[in-house]
């Protein structure tokens, strides 16, 4: 963030947590894809456990608050999808209630994901990991749909399918 030039998109106070968090998960996926670790499968199931549990509150996070889900409906989709203990599970659909960045890490990921996928396609053969990674880095925390637009002038393609 230090070399970055716009004081604006330095600002954590406007970084949105779909970014922030999403990148955080996205390189958790995208680290052990590319090898590190050796490719160790204990690290690989740590980090599947961990995106279990935010797709298991992606799920609770919209379930409670458009579908009427109670929080002990909620426990339950915990402990029978994410494999987590009655207590824990009730936390976290309690948490689910409340919590506005709840279900972010998730959105954000996903929508990286799917960033870099048209990027590829818009690139082709000039596509490279490395320079996808600096262009998004160099652009800061802004929005993922600045970051669309600033790695693909004039792209209105959708955040996620």
């Amino acid at each position: 963030m230090q070399q970055v030039e716009s004081v604006v998109r330095k600002t954590a106070a406007l970084a949105p947590a779909s970014f922030v968090e999403g990148w955080a998960h996205y390189t958790e996926q995208m680290m052990l894809d590319e090898g590190f670790g050796n490719h160790d499968p204990k690290l690989k199931l740590g980090q599947l456990a961990d995106a279990l549990l935010r797709l298991c509150r992606f799920v609770v996070g919209i379930r409670l608050h458009i579908e009427g889900l109670t929080v002990e409906q909620g426990a339950i989709f915990f402990m029978q999808n994410a494999y987590m203990g009655e207590t824990p599970s009730r936390l976290e659909a309690e948490r689910g209630t409340f919590d506005p960045t709840y279900l972010v890490y998730t959105v954000g990921k996903l929508a990286i994901l799917k960033l870099r996928e048209d990027y590829q396609r818009y690139r082709k053969e000039e596509f490279s990991l490395q320079e996808f990674h600096d262009r998004i880095l160099a652009n800061g925390q802004a929005p993922i749909w600045v970051h669309r637009r600033m790695l693909m002038p004039g792209d209105r393609s959708k955040l996620l399918e």
